[in-house]
């Protein structure tokens, strides 16, 4: 359970960007801050991730997911860590992940002040987990743009195949911003609050294409009725 609003945010643009871009795939699954049962019978027996992805699996709205009754494991887990947190995050819960077959699983500190550097990312081999490592580097820029972005921290992920940032801010209060990049498509992942602006975009391109074709119509209905006029009247002489 996230603690501050930064950590909040972080969970739910994380789950936006990433229901965004896979919104075209039917079997796979996203949730975010739910009880995931692992042990039938045993009510007890369950975790809360902060965001998870499960291929294989239908994708429907759930209140909970049982791992008995779904037969699939999530293959990818983010848990946004923080002060209350990260001792479960880096204990009982990896331990857990490994347990039930998580392959990959990440954890991001958007204050910086629990994991150095902020991303973390872990690479399930045989049944434990193998600390993978994070490349310092500057990121690449927005598809055109010019706009320089900080250098920060890598990590790719097989499953997703994207690469994970973590990237500094000018926000003091939230000093690390965790971001999706493409290496195929060779772009940054949209953002929430891009997608609103994009959605916009093309309604507003849409309505004003529907003015333009009424116009038109309009335009072509007129110029019939004066050719028919003009039909009319050199019949008439």
């Amino acid at each position: 359970m996230a603690e501050t609003d930064p950590h909040v945010r972080q969970i739910i643009k994380a789950l936006l960007i990433l229901e965004y871009w896979l919104r075209n795939y039917k079997e796979v699954y996203l949730g975010a801050n739910m009880f995931l049962y692992y042990q039938k019978g045993q009510p007890k027996r369950r975790i809360s991730p902060d965001v998870f992805v499960v291929w294989g699996v239908e994708n429907y709205a759930r209140r909970s997911y049982k791992l008995w009754e779904e037969k699939q494991a999530p293959q990818i887990v983010f848990e946004i860590t923080s002060r209350k947190t990260r001792e479960e995050d880096l204990g009982k819960k990896r331990l857990i992940y490994a347990q039930i077959g998580v392959e990959e699983y990440y954890l991001f500190d958007p204050f910086g002040q629990y994991l150095n550097p902020p991303l973390r990312g872990y690479q399930l081999v045989g049944e434990e987990y193998s600390l993978r490592p994070v490349e310092a580097s500057a990121p690449p820029a927005r598809n055109n743009a010019n706009q320089e972005i900080p250098a920060g921290w890598r990590l790719p992920s097989q499953r997703l195949k994207l690469d994970l940032w973590a990237l500094p801010t000018n926000d003091p209060r939230k000093p690390f911003v965790l971001r999706f990049y493409d290496p195929a498509a060779r772009d940054w992942l949209v953002e929430p609050e891009q997608a609103l602006v994009d959605r916009e975009a093309l309604a507003v391109e849409a309505r004003e294409s529907k003015a333009q074709l009424r116009a038109a119509e309009e335009r072509a209905a007129q110029l019939e009725a004066e050719l028919e006029t003009l039909r009319r009247e050199g019949g008439a002489k």
